[in-house]
């Protein structure tokens, strides 16, 4: 049987979604990409889907070709038997004679279509002349039969099909990332007519609102206006509540989703787009389709201001040209590439060609941008790696242990060497005689698992692993503050960037791949805000709706934070990630998300992650008339004062998690984290989450109790200030307060800062 493979240069599950969004209603074609009703780049990756095509015929054809393209591979039958070897195997599909194979009566084209992942799809276009001239067009679309099984004869004539459902199309034949990708040509398989129609069609959904190009540039901020967060566009303050939404602005679905937004008073819009589609090939760079998707926006709402966030993962080519460059594994062999959570194939945040290479394309795309009359509505630009784009580092959520790799080790021991200085205070450090620079290691399974007294790292003994994870930790924030840096050197600091990080509740070893640098990213003049989502275990109905991050840290160090609000609505599609099961249950979940950022004093983005362009999340008169309530409850409140009221202080220290092994006690620094958190929210009293290290800069004169939830690396100088803090204070102190000042544990620490005794009897006391 003729299999039929076409590499990809792009592919990803996000562009697998918008692809499967494109226009099969809205602008329709003869020809259509088609698959089984489902999506594919979700339950059809890695799956094999089969269709049937029933013909016919009043007697043997004089003439029958068909030409068929594939994402991915293909095994094609005629009633049952292997089909023909192509007369022409090109780009634009394999073009098959079939005019010996097929038979009067009823004839069986089987197609057992194969999806690596990312879209999937199959197209097809022939024509079948009988001998009396009677002619057959072939055509994929929902007459096709599709099933994810393949009972015997299910390919040949007889077989009774009934029950299998009708193809569902993913696309018409200008469909993303097909139409125009250089893998894939399908102007053979439109008909007379069908590109003039688009093009028509097409250019009303890009048309610019009048005189933009006469508009001067825009400048935008994002700070806070009488202590609430709020964006200011052209010096005039607006309530910083946005729309994220996975849509495709050139579809109807996603046209009527912005459209939603527009009418709520919602014009500021966060879009999310992977430069690897714009650079398809080595040389080659292409920004139409990233045009297109910002004008989209613009056709719908003339008064709309977007936010890009950009995903750095580079084009597949690049990575199969740089296999040294990959993340590698402590507890993992090999890739995954599952899912970004396990060891999939991703470069290394250390790679130097990596770094180099996206960054020459994220500034490509941005001077881009800034050079079109478009891009002066470009407010923002948010660089995205790591998982979902979160900088949490790859495989790390999953316990893979990164990374390991040649790049991580090369820079490992450049970092070592810009710390220490000198081989003989590395060996001091290390108390090891033997190590060097040249010879130094990422630690391994064993090294990160391993723990001292009360289950912690002791770092007079376990130094190595803890340079390592610092190490990693600040070439993660180093990376988002170079983009940043860029972005904001190339607009000449009109656009504002940010990031997601900052998380602190549900995240998994956070050594490994938490956001444990945030003080540090405070104080960046290149980051204006920070985004998170909520913690997705505490989000249902009934629960506390706690935020992952420390929201009081934002605004003591003049940054926002914004909340990404992705509840999944009773519209959502999809049973997934605590879905509302209702209209009220929506309704109350919307008030409590917006109520809890206003609270907070954080920034809200709407998220809508809808698949394939079914049911919007707000895409109803009662959710999307209560943002447009809340929306104007947030105008007001801009104008008074915010007033904040919490009497109690929570102090959480992000350094002293390199303290924790990545076993037991990390489970336990989960468990104390979500309980003592939990216990407060029910107390209803209102409190503050502040940083160890902002202690000088926060106003302590109102908070009547000081929790300490993990302070346990306390150096000299932060010991001072919290003495001086908790000098006429009731303080709660948990963990083991001050046992460890940087170079040691030792339980007199513990009792020098807080008065308490503690006795060590032994590993894992």
């Amino acid at each position: 049987m003729r299999t039929l493979h076409w590499k990809r240069a792009v592919l990803s599950f996000l562009l697998g979604v918008l692809a499967a969004m494109a226009a099969g209603d809205e602008f329709s074609t003869a020809a259509s990409w088609i698959w089984y009703p489902e999506r594919p780049a979700v339950e059809g990756a890695g799956q094999t889907r089969y269709l049937r095509k029933v013909i016919r015929l009043a007697g043997n054809p004089e003439y029958a070709r068909l030409r068929l393209l594939v994402d991915d591979s293909l095994v094609f039958t005629i009633n049952g038997k292997p089909a023909p070897e192509p007369v022409e195997h090109v780009s634009c599909g394999a073009v098959y004679d079939l005019t010996e194979a097929l038979s009067a009566g009823e004839n069986v084209l089987g197609f057992a279509v194969h999806n690596a992942g990312g879209p999937g799809g199959l197209i097809a276009a022939g024509l079948v002349r009988d001998a009396d001239g009677t002619e057959y067009q072939i055509f994929s679309d929902t007459t096709f039969r599709v099933s994810r099984e393949n009972p015997p004869g299910w390919d040949r004539p007889g077989f009774d099909d009934a029950n299998w459902p009708q193809a569902a199309i993913v696309g018409n034949a200008f469909a993303q990332p097909w139409y125009n990708h250089p893998a894939f040509d399908l102007e053979p398989f439109l008909q007379p007519g069908e590109l003039e129609r688009y093009r028509q069609w097409f250019a009303g959904l890009i048309a610019l609102p009048p005189g933009i190009d006469r508009e001067p540039d825009v400048t935008a901020r994002i700070e806070y206006e009488n202590g609430w967060p709020a964006l200011f566009i052209n010096g005039a303050p607006r309530p910083a509540l946005i729309y994220r939404g996975t849509v495709d602005p050139l579809t109807q679905h996603g046209r009527r989703q912005i459209a939603l937004f527009r009418d709520a008073g919602v014009h500021v819009y966060c879009g999310y787009w992977e430069l690897a589609q714009c650079w398809p090939l080595p040389g080659e760079y292409r920004f139409d389709d990233l045009d297109n998707f910002i004008r989209g926006y613009l056709s719908v709402d003339p008064e709309a201001y977007l936010i890009l966030i950009l995903h750095l993962v580079p084009p597949l080519w690049w990575m199969d040209a740089h296999a040294e460059e990959m993340v590698h594994y402590a507890a993992a062999n090999g890739f995954a590439d599952v899912d970004e959570c396990f060891n999939v194939r991703r470069p290394s945040l250390a790679s130097v060609a990596w770094r180099r290479d996206m960054m020459d394309l994220w500034r490509r795309c941005i001077e881009h941008i800034e050079s079109q009359p478009w891009g002066k509505r470009v407010i923002g630009y948010q660089p995205g790696y790591g998982i979902y784009t979160e900088w949490h580092y790859f495989g790390s959520w999953t316990n893979q242990m990164p990374d390991t790799g040649p790049a991580m080790t090369a820079y490992f021991r450049q970092w070592l060497r810009r710390r220490y200085g000198t081989v003989e205070n590395l060996q001091k450090a290390w108390r090891q005689p033997d190590a060097s620079f040249e010879t130094a290691q990422v630690p391994g399974r064993p090294e990160r698992l391993a723990a001292d007294a009360l289950g912690l790292r002791d770092p007079a003994l376990r130094r190595p692993v803890m340079d390592y994870y610092l190490c990693q930790q600040e070439l993660t924030a180093d990376c988002i503050e170079d983009f940043c840096r860029a972005a904001k050197e190339i607009t000449d600091g009109r656009a504002i960037c940010g990031a997601f990080y900052g998380y602190w509740h549900g995240v998994p070893p956070q050594t490994q791949g938490g956001h444990l640098e945030i003080a540090r990213l405070l104080k960046s003049p290149h980051v204006d805000y920070f985004a998170a989502p909520y913690d997705y275990s505490h989000r249902l109905m009934g629960q506390d709706g706690r935020l992952r991050c420390l929201p009081e840290i934002f605004p003591l160090a003049g940054k926002v934070h914004m909340v990404e609000a992705d509840t999944r609505t009773h519209l959502h599609t999809v049973e997934e990630h605590g879905r509302l099961p209702d209209e009220a249950s929506s309704i109350a979940a919307i008030r409590r998300e917006l109520s809890t950022a206003l609270i907070a004093g954080s920034a809200l983005w709407w998220c809508d992650f809808g698949p394939e362009g079914r049911g919007g999340w707000y895409d109803q008169p009662a959710l999307i008339g209560e943002v447009r309530k809340l929306v104007a409850l947030a105008q007001r409140l801009m104008e008074k004062p915010k007033r904040r009221v919490a009497q109690v202080a929570v102090i959480c220290d992000p350094e002293s998690m390199y303290l924790l092994p990545d076993g037991t006690t990390m489970q336990t620094h989960y468990a104390m984290l979500d309980t003592v958190t939990t216990e407060l929210y029910k107390t209803g009293a209102p409190f503050d989450s502040l940083l160890l290290s902002q202690l000088s800069q926060a106003d302590l004169s109102r908070y009547r109790l000081l929790i300490f939830l993990d302070a346990m690396i306390v150096d000299g100088l932060t010991r001072a200030k919290v003495k001086a803090a908790t000098q006429d204070k009731t303080t709660l102190w948990l963990w083991a307060p001050g046992i460890c000042d940087g170079q040691r544990l030792d339980p007199e620490l513990v009792r020098d800062l807080t008065g308490f005794r503690v006795v060590l009897r032994g590993q894992g006391v």
